[in-house]
């Protein structure tokens, strides 16, 4: 990750731990990551309009956000660095995920999970792992059945269609 991006998010972070509002924060960045776009940054880069209009702009869109949420925002095109805002509220929500003691995890699957399946998933992780797990799930209509389970670095792939893929290569091994 970028140092720049870095040492925006730690900032931040520290500024919502002192103020007590790292979940809250949390959620406001995690909403913002979730809208920002090539064509978001596009705008909020572009010299012909004034960073006023671009802070009034932000303010509108974020009204109901948190006034410190707002003002960082407001900070980075101030400083004219809003081409690092994913990897700035990406940092900052990691920051965050650590001290919650909260583990994300993406679940790849053929079809979307139930709410119970969800739960159990997460239940049965943050066990493992003595944190609470967040789940998010994609869906690979290729899979056919099971999961495929992404943790920070780590894959456990449960699906039938590793289990073939496993099975061909058993298969082949043993033909020579």
């Amino acid at each position: 990750m970028n140092q720049v991006a870095e040492r925006y998010a730690q900032a931040f972070f520290s500024l919502a731990a002192d103020e007590k509002k790292v979940a809250e924060l949390k959620d406001q960045a995690a909403d913002m990551l979730s809208v920002v776009d090539r064509d978001v940054i596009k705008f909020l880069e572009t010299r012909a309009i004034a960073k006023s209009d671009k802070k009034a702009l932000l303010k509108d869109v974020l009204k109901g956000a948190d006034r410190d949420f707002v003002n960082f925002m407001s900070l980075l095109v101030d400083s004219g660095r809003s081409h690092y805002i994913v990897d700035i509220l990406k940092s900052f929500i990691s920051q965050c995920n650590e001290e919650l003691k909260i583990q994300e995890v993406t679940v790849v699957s053929a079809r979307e999970l139930t709410a119970k399946e969800t739960a159990e998933i997460a239940e049965a992780i943050g066990k493992k792992l003595g944190k609470k797990v967040e789940i998010t799930n994609k869906i690979d209509k290729t899979l056919l059945a099971g999961t495929r389970i992404y943790i920070n670095d780590r894959v456990y792939d449960s699906s039938l269609k590793a289990r073939v893929n496993s099975l061909r290569e058993e298969l082949l091994k043993e033909s020579w």
